[in-house]
């Protein structure tokens, strides 16, 4: 069996940075926002709150994900074929769930009312978060496509 060192090379300094990415965005949130005229004192600053609230469970997110296929890439790297499994379900794991966030991002952006809260983020961040999340699935299936190629027994680990 083979480990792609890239892929989750990749995919763990795709999450890191994605990670650090939307906690920047979580703790500047208030200062880029503003509010839409039809806001009123509650919906508008309860829309703000949720934003802050969602992007730092997906800062933590990310950043757990990492540790663990971190972590995991560690144990393949000396854990035989447990250490190999272990490593082919966690990033098949993270990969659909970062395809799953991406495809619920990308229809709840095209989607939906206008928002009474308009968060103004840079956009050298936004480009900061897609491309740790582009990052992170490149890596995640680069690493899934590479270890869920099977070799026969007398090339890879006998039996």
């Amino acid at each position: 069996m083979r480990t792609s060192a890239l892929g989750v090379s990749l995919l763990v300094l795709g999450l890191a940075g994605l990670s650090g990415a939307l906690y920047y965005d979580q703790a500047h949130a208030g200062e880029w926002t503003s509010y839409a005229e039809h806001a009123n004192a509650i919906n508008g600053p309860a829309e703000a709150l949720t934003a802050q609230v969602f992007t730092l469970i997906g800062a933590i997110a990310a950043g757990f994900g990492a540790a663990i296929a971190g972590g995991t890439a560690i144990l393949a790297a000396f854990g035989g074929r447990i250490g190999h499994w272990m490593l082919r379900v966690t990033t098949v794991l993270i990969l659909v769930l970062l395809l799953l966030v991406a495809a619920a991002l990308g229809v709840g952006g095209l989607t939906g009312d206008e928002p009474a809260a308009i968060i103004d983020t840079p956009g050298w961040l936004l480009t900061a978060e897609i491309g740790g999340l582009a990052l992170a699935v490149l890596g995640s299936g680069m690493t899934t496509a590479n270890l869920w190629t099977f070799t026969p027994a007398e090339e890879g680990y006998a039996a």
